[in-house]
């Protein structure tokens, strides 16, 4: 055996496949160590997502905002000047300035520029009562149980109108048939209107997401000629199939919860199996959400695992799965995330890189509102990217601190990093903030894929034969049975939800901006943090959170020096809110129901407001006053506007709001001055009681409203008459129902009407060229003043 030289270095066996426990496969033997992700925790990473998230922010607030081109030039240069001043101190941060300021303007110029106005070539450029007749092809058809069906408009024509218009209309009725995504029909209307603000599936925000600018009810739907096989049809043909088979096995409300859990198809759900979900937080297991991606491939890992199969097959084999599951449950934004997500994991461990979820979480966000602005206003999407990013940075350090097995302290962390995120999102939508949400949760996950595998193995066996999936179903259907129980259990409990009403913006905006401080100090800091400067760096971060945030919501949360006006959904009566230029508020009627008018003032007002300084009623019927007795004890009241000769049961509730403090004010026809605003009744005989009725005329320099109240047609012929230089008004709000006589019109010309619902009666049909809002389909109607006049609020 030869020597070795000394000035040869001897061989060195490579042993990376040996250290921080690695098995020698986990890398490629000619890859170097360094190939390992520079994202997987590196200032590099950080950046990418600071960027990434700046862009995404800058899409969502130009498109929410409805920001132009001089926002975008103002943010930009304030990032700019940001950045230089950062610069002066160290060098390295002038480039991610210059390169952050672009985003920015890049970012609100493309969420400004995809807001779309009416125009006369989109459909919905022909709001208003009348009759019309529309042509176009059928996008999304509906399932068994539903009966709503998005229709792409091509035609429309009417009395005035016949020409090519654009966007889809969302048809409802009880008489539809069966349809098929690509076929093309002729809907005959009585009236297309604008979406509603009021929650739920037609409203306007989850109708935005689908595209949809306008809507028909109860119009008639003939099919002119049908379409051919398609892959949107053989989806939806899918989706039948599933249903039928669930439904032929599995009672309600069983069939569509177990529907909503396995793929997320929607089904109607009645308010008594929706409100235990929603008060338990359970609400998110009936939708695809993210968590549901992640346990179909979880469960593919785990099936690859046990056969042995390499990353590769593996990818291979979850590919199709994982699409044909996302695209059967609609392909919503949490899905799509998910998988996309999910994807770039695997495709990460095939190349031997480690891929950082928090920089490919906020690149995707970036992407998605990048493509589709509108996702910006989704409840859905907001949900999904703001529970994961607080599942990404909390899980794990509150499931090292909690006690117990790790079956049941990873959901309960899990849970509560998604709800502390999302508290916003769910507060603004839904109002309400379930305390017992990670309790419930951490019982029924660990159910999920198991129901997920019933479910969907059982719906596809009984497509082919009922028998063949019975059992399944059975089982999934007795899990499902308990998911119901522990949701009806813990929202039982007393202070299961907190029922919030209204979330403020400026809360929302309070907690980004406390966040995005918070965030970039440990991101200053996190270069050069030793061990021992961690808690001091967390501490200063936290505190930079709570100043800023502190800040920002005082400085928004301070009045904004317009009128606003919001007709409050308080069932068949009249009840107007209106809040003066400094902030001070006044309640016009009070309804016929004092938990409706409860329950309206909550989703209307801050959850901190306990005072309404003005009370005026516009006459003495029951169905204007009753409501009111709500406001007692709730509410302190600095005054009450009362017309005379009162009936005995509004009599009654005055003395009640006296006697809590109140000072009682007889109305005259004189205007008088309150909080800024001009006030003034409008007094009449009522030709029904013979009482007075007054119609209240209010306003500033940025706009006025005129509330009708409960009065007649003959009464609105006498107002006409009796005060036609007062009746003038940019919002007019009609009495139930909306009676109004053509000369109160002529004299109010307003450029919006708001509508009461109407008890035991039709709602009936206005003057064409009005812009015409109802209670009854729309909820709470809100308008807020400004240069040109009171308008709708967005």
């Amino acid at each position: 055996m030869g020597t070795v030289p000394v000035a040869e270095p001897a061989p060195h066996r490579p042993r990376c496949g040996q250290r921080d426990g690695l098995r020698t496969h986990a890398l490629p033997a000619r890859r170097p160590r360094v190939s390992v992700s520079r994202l997987a925790g590196s200032p590099a990473g950080w950046w990418l997502t600071l960027l990434s998230g700046a862009f995404a922010a800058a899409v969502g607030a130009g498109f929410t905002l409805r920001l132009g081109f001089l926002a975008a030039a103002a943010a930009a240069a304030f990032a700019l000047a940001s950045g230089l001043v950062a610069a002066a101190a160290r060098l390295r941060f002038r480039r991610p300035a210059v390169l952050l300021a672009v985003l920015l303007f890049l970012g609100i110029a493309r969420g400004g520029g995809a807001v779309l106005q009416p125009a006369p070539d989109r459909i919905d450029g022909h709001l208003g009562e009348r009759g019309v007749v529309v042509t176009g092809a059928v996008r999304d058809a509906p399932l068994l149980g539903a009966a709503d069906v998005i229709v792409d408009v091509e035609r429309l024509t009417d009395a005035d109108t016949d020409a090519a218009v654009s966007g889809a209309l969302l048809v409802t009725g009880a008489a539809m048939p069966a349809l098929s995504p690509g076929d093309r029909v002729e809907i005959d209307a009585s009236a297309i209107r604008a979406p509603g603000r009021r929650p739920g599936p037609r409203s306007e925000a989850a109708l935005e997401r689908e595209g949809v600018q306008a809507l028909v009810t109860g119009a008639r739907v003939t099919i002119l000629r049908r379409a051919g096989p398609s892959p949107p049809g053989v989806l939806a043909w899918v989706q039948r199939r599933l249903v039928t088979a669930v439904n032929a096995v599995l009672p309600e409300p069983t069939a569509g919860l177990l529907l909503g859990i396995a793929f997320g198809i929607r089904q109607p759900m009645s308010p008594a199996t929706r409100a235990p979900l929603q008060d338990s937080g359970l609400i998110h297991i009936v939708v695809v959400s993210g968590l549901k991606v992640v346990l179909v491939v979880g469960m593919i890992a785990a099936a690859a695992r046990a056969l042995q199969w390499s990353r590769r097959r593996t990818l291979l084999a979850a590919a199709p799965v994982v699409a044909a599951y996302v695209l059967v449950s609609g392909a919503g934004p949490a899905a799509v995330r998910s998988a996309l997500m999910a994807g770039a994991a695997f495709l990460g461990r095939i190349a031997a890189r480690r891929v950082d979820p928090l920089p490919l979480l906020a690149v995707l966000a970036a992407a998605m509102l990048g493509i589709a602005p509108a996702l910006a206003k989704d409840p859905g999407f907001q949900l999904s990217f703001m529970g994961t990013a607080g599942i990404l940075l909390l899980a794990e350090p509150l499931a090292r601190r909690l006690p117990g097995p790790r079956l049941l302290a990873e959901p309960f962390a899990v849970t509560v990093a998604a709800q502390l995120a999302t508290v916003p999102v769910m507060a603004g939508t839904f109002g309400v903030v379930s305390l017992v949400g990670p309790f419930a949760n951490a019982l029924v996950l660990p159910l999920l894929p198991v129901l997920i595998v019933l479910g969907t193995g059982g719906a596809a066996l009984s497509a082919l034969h009922p028998a063949l999936g019975w059992l399944p179903l059975q089982l999934a259907g007795a899990g499902t049975g308990v998911t119901l129980g522990i949701a009806g259990t813990m929202a039982a409990l007393p202070g299961a939800a907190l029922r919030l009403g209204s979330w403020p913006l400026s809360w929302s905006l309070a907690e980004l901006s406390g966040l995005c401080a918070g965030g970039f100090v440990v991101l200053l800091a996190r270069r050069n943090t030793t061990a021992g400067m961690r808690r001091r760096v967390m501490a200063a971060a936290a505190a930079a959170g709570v100043a800023v945030a502190s800040g920002t919501g005082v400085a928004t949360a301070a009045p904004d020096g317009v009128l606003h006006v919001t007709v409050l959904d308080v069932g068949a009566a009249p009840a107007v809110l209106v809040q003066s230029g400094s902030g001070a508020l006044a309640l016009i009627d009070g309804g016929a129901s004092a938990p409706l008018l409860l329950q309206a003032l909550g989703r209307a007002t801050p959850p901190w407001t306990r005072h309404i300084g003005l009370v005026v009623l516009t006459g003495g019927e029951q169905a204007a006053v009753a409501g009111l007795a709500a406001v007692a004890g709730q509410y302190s009241v600095g005054a009450v506007v009362e017309p005379t000769r009162l009936n005995p049961g509004a009599e009654a509730v005055i003395t009640m709001l006296e006697a809590e403090g109140a000072s009682v004010i007889q109305a005259g026809t004189r205007p008088w001055t309150w909080a800024g605003a001009s006030w003034q009744c409008l007094t009449v005989s009522a030709a029904r009681t013979g009482r007075a009725e007054c119609a209240v005329s209010v306003g500033d320099r940025t706009g006025r409203v005129l509330v009708l109240g409960d009065v007649g047609t003959a009464d609105e012929e006498e107002l006409a008459g009796l005060y036609p230089a007062q009746l003038r008004a940019d919002v007019l709000v009609a009495p139930p129902g909306g009676a109004l006589a053509p000369v109160l019109l002529g004299a109010a010309q307003p450029s919006s009407v708001a509508v009461p619902a109407a008890a035991h009666a039709p709602a009936l049909p206005l003057p064409a060229g009005y812009s015409t809002r109802r209670t009854a389909g729309d909820g709470d109607l809100a308008f807020a003043g400004g240069p040109t006049g009171l308008e709708e609020a967005t």
